[in-house]
């Protein structure tokens, strides 16, 4: 056999540099060069580091949770000294040694050497190793640093109290003591590998320059052969953690340890285990005991030969060939702790099931037994309300509502849900001519008030009413302080406090001004703090501005995303935070979570992680920016161990004023995401979980060719067996490739009862409308049909809203708007609420009516004589405060022509349909 380093070199000795043939004068310049633009890099990456330091430290002093900043800073830092202190020393003390086996560099007795070049060799050589032993000291420090989180939680894990079934250990090991266990060792590994290959470099380069060949012989072999042994040794440490990785494995039928991994995978793991050692062993063996130095390859062939057989190709033939033949018989077991710890993971395993009679017809004696769910049922949906206030309610085009809020509220001693929206700034609209420096940062700094609506409620004209409406905002819903400083939507920043008064909102004589009065901002009180933020912004005005004065207040991440998201970017934020209107102030509330993809045996959700609570709800103060956060999950094991790390970041629930604890709500996210698990991991028996034979899915509703799922939604409902009502997060199911309704979901969010779930399963004998087959139902009337197609052909677009399933009683309701809106305009009017249950569908223009109609006393649907004018005229907004009226009027004319147009065209293509044409005038 051929010697592996080639024929020439029996000795196993490795090609050769030439020394006469380097130039070490233009080696010795490229490495000055090297060093001052490493020096410029790392001088400018400092300035901007300390600069971007500076104005954190001062906007989370402003919030009060400078501990926060400082705690996960030092944390850092104290890191990546470890982990460059670590390498520095460990890889100095092996080139210090690599340095004294190649006798301090000196020549050998008989070399023959350039003159002068020996010395500046040496000088070249030893900077060299210097400097990328600093290069990797930093690199190395700085993979540790980021990685705070993981080392945090490791040192302040708390127990989950639960054993795995495999291993018989605390989840908390897997959650909070694995991860860092594998990345010492994965950082390690890169340590010795790092180490190694720079020794090998350095002994190869240091050979010529004694003038001598390279080769692996003598105490040179043994020192890289005892870090070859480390190497493996590691390796093998490696194979040992990845027995409990085996619980995330996603071999087989099942997310965790199957049949495959528990009789095949983990033995081996714990074989290759003792294979890694003994390889170090041997490796350390051969350095003292064979000269030839095929035996390391021996060795390293032999441990990648075992690693392919043991790790990959027995595991994948005894599943091919054992396992899947007989699946479920040998993964049964398995199966049942998926099951299990899945549905613990997401909270499943919590939820109370019970029956639902699901009793098709709603008769006068449930509507009187659940009048305060009737007279709560969710009339307007997000779009079309939104839609709405940017018509009727915005005022100024520099207004704009960005997303409309579900909540609810006692009004006059009674429980409604209601619908609302802040009114929020955008100083993008401004006219070309205002957009200067002095408008978008220093006048126009905030929105204004809210627009609020009832649910059920229906105003002239098929426009939503209000409980608070206008600027100054007017209600039944007392709101002393309007100003959103922090909400949905800002500018990069704003300084408030200066000379120029802020504009507040627009008066019936003129702008009316303000100046803000609140504690929210960094105070520009010295020169230096104003060229830094001069700086950071990039914005020379800071500096130079004279409106700007010593008590003058910088405001910046003012969005309640980046104020949550900058304190605590180690938990998950839901998807919108919702506004509070309470004790005369506006308040966000943002739901958050603790979550991990380390549970063990738990299937994940979207690859994203596989444990999920709502531990925390944070509260921001729309005036003052202030953001507190509240514990409402202190079981979790995770938010006790942040609560551990940052002990002043966190309070408890009890601490949250009345006023805003009644206005909590389950959270929308994790409602999603525990519904959409629960579409499988309701089916508790292993048998049927791996044959799907309940399989459930999201109810699809298609109208007018568009089909979408049906989402969550909130409403104001009294639960079967309950005294009254609350309210609840809904969600029904349908059998998988079904249409048929087979229960539904709800989560409560009201007093003690928060947070509890109950499922209520219909009975298996009975059929139950789901969504699509109601939205069928109401396309195949033929009344209703004709009524919309005649609504299209004057020039109105017909959209539907969602169709809500609400459980009524002992029976189920269904709920539909619909929304008339005209070709020219953006404004959406409620023009029919369809109902119906088992028996019948009713449309009409009231709910009121609708119910009637339902129970059978009045007619099915209204008649259309009366709105034939009204639909000419829809799409007119009026009220007080709508800006662009005669923009309006204009695009009426237009409809209205294009209406007589079309009138003509119906009279001429069909002259013998004289009903039709009625209808159509």
């Amino acid at each position: 056999m051929k010697n592996f380093f080639g024929p020439e070199n029996p000795g196993g000795e490795m090609p050769q540099i030439r020394i006469e043939d380097l130039d070490f004068a233009k080696f010795r310049r490229t490495l000055r060069w090297i060093l001052l633009l490493l020096g410029a890099v790392f001088l400018l990456r400092a300035l901007a580091w300390g600069l971007s330091f500076y104005t954190d430290l001062l906007w989370f002093e402003d919030l009060g949770y400078r501990a926060v900043l400082m705690k996960v800073l030092s944390s850092r830092v104290l890191l990546f000294a470890a982990g460059s202190t670590i390498f520095a020393v460990f890889a100095a003390v092996n080139l210090f040694l690599a340095y004294r086996f190649m006798g301090g560099l000196s020549a050998v007795p008989g070399a023959k050497l350039p003159p002068g070049v020996q010395g500046s060799a040496r000088q070249l050589l030893i900077l060299s190793t210097i400097v990328i032993v600093i290069l990797g000291a930093l690199l190395l420090g700085a993979r540790p640093a980021s990685r705070w989180e993981t080392m945090l939680l490791f040192m302040n894990g708390q127990p989950f109290n639960e054993i795995d079934p495999i291993f018989q250990k605390d989840l908390s090991f897997f959650i909070f003591t694995l991860p860092a266990l594998a990345f010492v060792r994965s950082w390690c590994v890169t340590l010795v590998a790092g180490t190694l290959l720079v020794c090998v470099a350095f002994y190869y380069v240091a050979a010529p320059l004694r003038g001598e060949r390279f080769a692996l012989q003598g105490r040179v072999k043994r020192h890289l052969a005892v870090l070859g042994a480390l190497l493996f040794l590691l390796i093998a440490a490696g194979h040992w953690l990845g027995r409990y990785e085996l619980l995330y494995s996603q071999t087989g039928a099942v997310y965790g340890v199957g049949y495959t991994d528990s009789h095949v995978t983990l033995p081996a793991l714990g074989f290759l285990t003792v294979v890694a050692v003994l390889c170090a062993a041997a490796l350390l063996a051969a350095s003292f005991l064979y000269r030839r130095n095929m035996v390391f390859l021996y060795i390293l062939g032999a441990w990648v030969a075992l690693n392919l057989v043991a790790g990959s190709l027995v595991p994948m033939l005894v599943q091919r060939l054992q396992v899947e033949p007989s699946e479920l018989a040998r993964e049964r077991p398995f199966l049942s702790h998926n099951i299990a710890l899945t549905r613990k993971a997401y909270g499943l395993s919590e939820i109370e099931t019970r029956s639902h009679p699901a009793r098709g017809e709603i008769d006068a004696a449930t509507v009187a037994a659940n009048q305060g769910t009737i007279s709560n049922v969710r009339l307007w949906d997000e779009g079309p309300l939104l839609q709405s206030y940017n018509q009727i309610q915005f005022f100024r085009l520099y207004y704009d509502f960005l997303a409309v809020h579900t909540d609810r509220y006692i009004v006059e001693d009674t429980l409604r849900q209601v619908m609302l929206a802040t009114r929020e700034l955008s100083a993008e609209k401004l006219p070309e001519e205002a957009q200067r420096w002095v408008n978008r940062h220093l006048q126009f700094t905030h929105g204004y008030g809210v627009a609020v609506s009832p649910v059920t409620e229906v105003a002239s004209g098929g426009r939503p009413s209000f409980l608070i409406k206008d600027v100054p905002p007017a209600g039944e819903i007392r709101l002393d302080r309007p100003e959103i400083y922090f909400g949905l939507k800002s500018l990069d920043f704003l300084v408030v406090r200066s000379k120029m008064q802020e504009f507040n909102y627009p008066g019936p004589n003129g702008p009316v001004y303000t100046s803000y009065g609140g504690e929210g901002g960094v105070v520009l009180n010295s020169f230096f703090r104003r060229l830094v933020y001069a700086l950071k912004f990039a914005d020379l005005n800071i500096l130079i501005s004279g409106e700007i004065q010593p008590e003058s207040l910088i405001q910046y991440r003012r969005t309640v995303q980046e104020r949550f998201t900058s304190v605590t970017p180690f938990l998950l934020r839901d998807r919108e935070a919702y506004s509070v209107v309470a004790d005369g102030r506006l308040f966000w509330i943002q739901d958050a979570y603790t979550y991990t993809q380390r549970y063990p045996y738990a299937t994940p959700w979207e690859r994203r992680f596989n444990y999920l609570r709502n531990s925390v709800k944070a509260v921001v103060d729309a005036y003052h920016g202030s953001i507190d956060y509240y514990v409402c999950d202190p079981a979790d094991p995770l938010i006790r161990a942040y609560q551990a790390i940052f002990p002043n970041l966190f309070k408890p629930m009890t601490e949250m004023p009345d006023f805003l604890r009644a206005h909590t709500r389950y959270p929308l996210d994790l409602f999603t995401v525990q519904t959409e698990m629960l579409l499988q991991y309701h089916m508790e028996d292993p048998v049927v979980f791996y044959n799907k034979e309940d399989q459930w899915s999201i109810p699809v509703q298609s109208s007018f060719g568009e089909a979408q799922a049906l989402k969550p939604y909130y409403i104001v409902g009294r639960l079967p067996g309950e005294a009254k009502e609350e309210f609840l997060l809904i969600q029904p199911f349908t059998p998988s490739n079904r249409h048929n309704l087979v229960g539904w979901i709800a989560a409560r969010s009201d007093g003690d009862r928060y947070g509890e779930r109950l499922l209520f399963r219909f009975p298996t004998g009975r059929h139950v409308d789901g969504p699509n087959q109601v939205e069928a139902r109401i396309d195949n009337d033929a009344v209703i049909s004709e009524q919309f197609t005649l609504w299209g052909q004057v020039g109105s677009e017909v959209f539907r809203g969602i169709l809500l399933v609400i459980p009524v009683g002992d029976a189920v309701l269904y709920a539909e708007p619909v929304f008339l809106k005209p070709e020219t305009l953006d404004f959406p009017e409620l023009r029919r609420i369809i109902l119906a249950d088992s028996r019948q569908v009713v449309m009409h223009k009231t709910m009121d009516a609708s119910i009637q109609a339902l129970v059978g006393e009045g007619p099915a649907i209204a008649p259309m004589v009366e709105e034939d004018q009204a639909l000419i005229d829809a799409g007119a907004p009026s009220g007080p405060g709508f800006e662009g009226l005669e923009r309006i009027q204009e695009g009426l004319q237009e409809v209205v022509g294009k209406l007589q147009e079309l009138l003509q065209e119906l009279k001429r293509v069909s002259p013998g349909s004289n009903e039709r044409q009625g209808a159509a005038e």
